[in-house]
């Protein structure tokens, strides 16, 4: 156990789970995201929607979204910040018993509504959180890895094509997960790899056939080093 078990992270309060968590799930959505914010819808969940309010849990996640620390004194503005960048940010509260307790979901949209890229995550309590769907996909991602995921046609041969390029660059991968849509055609690769994944790699696979989206995600800093073991 380390003394930040013990004491919690140093966030802009009042609560761990529900103001420092948020604000992490803000941040790892963004990140997996990993385009400039247009618009954006979140909704809030349980107790984050009954509680949020006055913890500050929806200034808290959208701060994230925006790409501030938990610490950031600004994320008590994140409204006008957003506001002042001409982001659209609207928000719902939920009740599903059968999601967490601290349950949230931020739909990213294009400027005109379109494209709709979900992510959805948990607060775990002590500040931490984990990103645990994208695009109605599970997944299990607290920051501690470096990620790559890839939309791509649901063609033969898709998989030896990104294998071949991360294995031609020494890049290891640690685990995979792949989610299929039968009825859009469309396929997802989840990758944890053991190293980052360069741009240069990235902008190779963005520019083959049949891949439709990548994004590399690599692991976080210090900044946010209080998180759990993906």
């Amino acid at each position: 156990m380390s003394i930040f078990d013990v004491m919690g992270p140093i966030m802009i309060g009042p609560s761990s789970s529900h103001t420092a968590g948020a604000a992490k799930i803000g941040y790892l959505a963004h990140r997996v995201y990993g385009k400039p914010i247009s618009r954006v819808q979140i909704a809030l969940y349980n107790s984050f929607a009954e509680t949020g309010w006055g913890h500050g849990t929806n200034k808290a996640i959208l701060g994230g979204i925006l790409g501030l620390r938990v610490d950031d004194p600004r994320i008590k503005r994140s409204f006008e910040i957003a506001a002042q960048a001409g982001i659209d940010v609207t928000f719902e509260q939920k009740i599903d018993p059968e999601k967490h307790p601290n349950y949230a979901s931020v739909t990213f949209r294009d400027a005109d509504g379109s494209h709709p890229f979900v992510v959805e995550g948990i607060s775990v309590g002590g500040g931490a959180a984990k990103i645990v769907r994208i695009n109605g996909a599970g997944v299990d991602f607290s920051g501690k890895h470096n990620l790559l995921f890839v939309t791509y046609r649901d063609t033969p041969g898709m998989m030896a094509l990104l294998g071949d390029g991360l294995g031609a660059r020494s890049i290891n991968v640690a685990y995979a997960q792949i989610s299929r849509n039968k009825n859009t055609g469309e396929a997802m690769a989840i990758m944890k790899l053991d190293q980052p994944c360069p741009d240069e790699l990235v902008r190779y696979f963005r520019s083959q056939p049949g891949i439709t989206d990548v994004v590399a995600i690599n692991k976080l800093g210090s900044e946010y080093e209080r998180t759990e073991e993906d």
